[in-house]
């Protein structure tokens, strides 16, 4: 079992911004923009005031049956997955939510991160309100067309790429061929063991050249976290976007939604720097020909890809295409919450920056604003990995440092001491027995001054020698420090971001998703330290 060996409060550590340090801290200054803490309360006072109308209930229900149903994926009637899409048309049912782009074989550790605290937030909130149903979901972001994002994935401290054109569409759209050569250079690699072997099966089955790329995350992410109850929604889909009409034309055509973040981003830019920015227009157009392109605004004209319409035409294409308008990271988190009946958002630091600068624009569109949670964060470390840490007169925490603020720790203990101070303090010693005899005993205080000048030129003539015995004491110490660090920090990057699940329960042989669970606390904001 994963061992808890530290937990840390992420906001004594550099690892989120000064504007999730002061969320974190529920500074008051704040609470305008992020409506309410990251705590079970505000959980509670909104699970009792979150309204989600039948309708949109009913049409959610009935597209992820299909959906699933079209990723040939079978939920049999005992599937907690399928009894939480049944239970999203109870008006007692509500929803914690994760996203994040389409990564390959389940991403970096803490694309497992978010959606582990997504389920076990879900579960805590349900535990303590039997008569509520509390259903995790993971939202695939696969109208993104960042490929280059995604097309790679690390191992073993190698970097493995999916060599493919993907003609600017959205990711979910690109097709699978050609991916069968980075399957099996990754199957080399991962072995013969039980595990490696399980999860090379996953991925084969999901990553099939008759599937697009959203298809094939559905279906694995569904195989990693099925037995959880995990609902995974790709939410680019018409029956969806017809629910959120309203929103588009309102940005588009009214641009109210600039207006109202601009104004709040200014008052936030005066402490932080902020994580995205405002704008005009909000949203992309899906051409069948230029793939995922901007929405532009030239006189009286919308240009939309390859389409130039005047208001009275974009209006009407709204209305009747809305599955080709695909909101930006500005507004895909109002789309996000019109169409789930929603209480919390699991994000990294950087999405909980970006989202505390999104309430004005819920509040101008009337929508409920989801408590914001920074995503459970851990570092995996070997057995016997913190004793070498403390043979070297660190702690774990030292090595969550910058490079130059631990080099400065190192520094100054290898030196234990301030050597031009402490000469200073030796010959200032022997000048006190120089002065006090110099009335008395003459001859004493004499060879008191020759005996203190020798020392002074001893000090002189060795000094060079001691601080070079110094030198290579701190040298050897930030060697060390660095190299303890770097197994935190592979690469220059943190752990959780580079290194994958895939890749840790291989090597441990084991199934880490469980033994995460069971110590993970969704929201203690600390960064764990945990021994595999």
């Amino acid at each position: 079992m994963l061992r808890p060996y530290l937990n840390l409060p992420l906001s004594e550590t550099n690892l989120v911004s000064p504007m999730v340090k002061d969320y974190l801290s529920k500074k008051e200054s704040l609470k305008p923009f992020a409506g309410q803490w990251q705590e079970m309360e505000s959980l509670q006072v909104l699970l009792q005031n979150r309204s989600f109308e039948q309708s949109k209930r009913d049409i959610l229900s009935a597209y992820l049956v299909q959906q699933y149903k079209t990723a040939d994926i079978k939920l049999d009637k005992d599937s907690k997955v399928l009894a939480n899409i049944e239970c999203l048309k109870n008006s007692q049912t509500f929803t914690i939510t994760t996203g994040h782009q389409l990564s390959l074989f389940g991403g970096t550790l803490f694309m497992s991160y978010k959606i582990l605290t997504a389920i076990k937030l879900a579960a805590d909130l349900q535990k303590g309100n039997p008569l509520k149903n509390i259903v995790p979901v993971l939202w695939l972001a696969s109208e993104d067309h960042d490929f280059e994002e995604i097309q790679s994935t690390y191992l073993f401290g190698k970097k493995y790429v999916w060599e493919k054109d993907s003609m600017n569409k959205p990711c979910g759209k690109i097709d699978l061929v050609g991916i069968d050569k980075l399957v099996e250079e990754i199957k080399l690699v991962l072995g013969s063991t039980e595990t490696a072997q399980n999860w090379i099966g996953k991925i084969e089955d999901a990553y099939k050249a008759s599937y697009d790329l959203g298809t094939a995350t559905l279906r694995f992410y569904h195989s990693l976290f099925e037995e959880f109850g995990l609902v995974i929604l790709d939410p680019n889909d018409s029956q969806l976007k017809a629910l959120f009409v309203a929103e588009i034309q309102n940005d588009l055509l009214l641009q109210k939604n600039f207006e109202v973040q601009a104004a709040s981003d200014k008052i936030l830019a005066e402490n932080y720097k902020l994580q995205i920015n405002a704008r005009p227009l909000n949203f992309f157009f899906l051409d069948d020909l230029l793939g995922r392109v901007m929405v532009k605004k030239e006189g009286e004209f919308w240009v939309c890809g390859s389409n130039q319409w005047d208001e009275n035409d974009l209006s009407n294409q709204i209305k009747l295409h809305p599955e080709k308008f695909s909101p930006n990271v500005n507004l895909r988190p109002l789309y996000q919450e019109s169409i789930l009946p929603n209480l919390a958002y699991i994000g990294g630091p950087a999405e909980v920056s970006y989202w505390i600068q999104l309430k004005p624009i819920f509040e101008t569109n009337v929508a409920s604003y989801p408590v914001l949670v920074v995503r459970f964060m851990n570092v995996l470390i070997g057995k016997g990995f913190a004793d070498k840490v403390a043979k070297s007169h660190l702690n774990l925490s030292d090595l969550l440092l910058e490079e130059k603020a631990l080099a400065a720790l190192c520094i100054k203990q290898a030196q234990g001491f301030d050597y031009k101070q402490k000469v200073e303090a030796v010959l200032n010693e022997l000048q006190l027995f120089v002065d006090s005899s110099k009335n008395t005993e003459p001859n004493l205080s004499k060879a008191f001054l020759e005996q203190k000048l020798k020392m002074k030129e001893f000090f002189k003539e060795n000094s060079a020698d001691f601080n070079k015995a110094i030198a290579k004491a701190e040298q050897t110490h930030i060697e060390k420090a660095v190299k303890l660090k770097s197994k935190l920090f592979p690469a220059g990057v943190f752990q959780e971001r580079m290194e994958t699940l895939l890749q840790h329960e291989v090597m441990c042989e084991k199934d880490l998703r469980k033994e995460i669970i069971e110590i993970l606390e969704p929201l203690s904001a600390q960064v764990h330290f945990t021994e595999n």
